[in-house]
C-alpha cells in the first residue's frame, strides 16, 4: 500500500530531458589515448577502446574486470564484428530503418555527452547549497502518523465493523480476525509510522483529517478494498542534517542550471512545431 517518495524533487519538465540525455552517456572521461589492438577479425582491428566501452555498458570498470570478464567481453566484440561484416555484405546497414536509428543514436550520444561536458563547468558553492537547504529541506517537516486498519472487501463489512468498534469491540482483535491485509492483521492492524506520501491518496486524506485516538466515522475505499482506520498517534518529522543531503542538493542545483541552459537555447532558437 506504500509508495516511495523523494525528499528533494526537481520542479521543471526540462530537467526530465536533461536526465534522459544523461542516461545515454557511456563515459564522461576520454577513452585511452593509446588504442591498443586486442584482436583482429578478418583483418579488422578490435581495439581496447571498444573493450572499455563494452565494459562501461556492462557497468564494470575496465581496470577492475577479471580475466574471465575480459575474455567474455572480447569474445562478444569479436562476435559483433563477425555479425557486422555479414550485415554489411547484405547491405543491411543501408536500409532506411537502420540509417534512421543509427542517426538518432549518434545524435543522442553526442548531445548527451556535450551536455555532460557543459554540466562540468557549472559551479555550485556552499552558500547556494545552504540556501536551498534552508528554503526547501529544513522547513520540510511533514507529519507522520501511526495507525491501525482493518481491510475488508465490501463497504457493508466495513460499516458493520465500525458499529462493533463503536460498541466497545476490540479493534486489534477484529483486525486479526477480519482483515484481508494479512501482513498488518497479524499485528492487530498496526501499520507503524508512515507519511501521507507513503499511502494511497484516499487513505492518506482520511488519516490527515483525523485526530489522535480517533476511529474513522466512515469506511475508506481504495483499490485494495474498504478500510476501517484507527489513528493512534501523530508526530512531526525532523529534516535530514545538512551534510546528509548536501551532495543531493548540489545535483539538484546543477540540474537547474542545465535546465536554464536548455531554456536559453530554446529562447535563442527559431522553433516551428508542425
Amino acid at each position: 500500500m506504500k509508495a516511495s517518495a523523494s525528499i528533494i524533487k526537481a520542479t521543471s519538465g526540462k530537467l526530465l530531458f536533461a536526465a534522459a540525455l544523461s542516461g545515454l552517456i557511456l563515459t564522461s572521461s576520454p577513452l585511452m589515448a593509446e588504442d591498443k589492438v586486442i584482436a583482429t577479425v578478418n583483418g579488422k582491428a578490435v581495439n581496447e577502446s571498444q573493450l572499455e566501452i563494452a565494459a562501461i555498458q556492462s557497468k564494470v570498470n575496465l581496470k577492475d574486470i577479471t580475466p574471465l570478464q575480459k575474455k567474455l567481453l572480447t569474445e562478444a566484440l569479436i562476435n559483433r564484428q563477425l555479425v557486422l561484416d555479414e550485415a554489411k555484405k547484405a547491405n543491411f546497414d543501408k536500409t532506411p530503418d537502420i540509417i534512421a536509428r543509427v542517426k538518432a543514436l549518434t545524435e543522442s550520444y553526442i548531445a548527451a555527452n556535450y551536455l555532460a561536458t557543459i554540466a562540468k563547468g557549472f559551479k555550485v558553492d556552499e552558500q547556494q547549497i545552504k540556501a536551498y537547504y534552508d528554503k526547501n529541506v529544513a522547513t520540510n517537516t511533514p507529519k507522520e502518523f501511526k495507525a491501525r486498519h482493518i481491510l475488508v472487501k465490501t463497504e457493508d463489512e466495513a460499516k458493520a465493523l465500525i458499529k462493533e468498534i463503536e460498541g466497545g469491540a476490540d479493534f486489534s482483535k477484529l483486525a486479526k480476525e477480519k482483515s484481508i491485509d494479512t501482513g498488518s492483521a497479524a499485528r492487530g492492524g498496526d501499520l507503524d509510522w508512515f507519511s501521507e506520501q507513503d499511502m494511497v491518496a484516499a487513505f492518506s486524506k482520511q488519516v490527515a483529517s483525523m485526530k489522535k485516538g480517533e476511529l474513522s466515522k466512515t469506511a475508506v475505499k481504495s483499490q485494495f478494498g474498504w478500510h476501517v482506520i484507527f489513528l493512534d498517534d501523530i508526530r512531526t518529522t525532523e529534516p535530514p542534517e545538512f551534510n546528509a543531503v548536501k551532495q543531493d542538493i548540489e545535483k539538484v542545483l546543477i540540474k537547474e542550471k542545465l535546465n536554464q541552459y536548455l531554456e536559453d537555447l530554446n529562447t535563442k532558437a527559431t522553433i516551428i512545431l508542425k
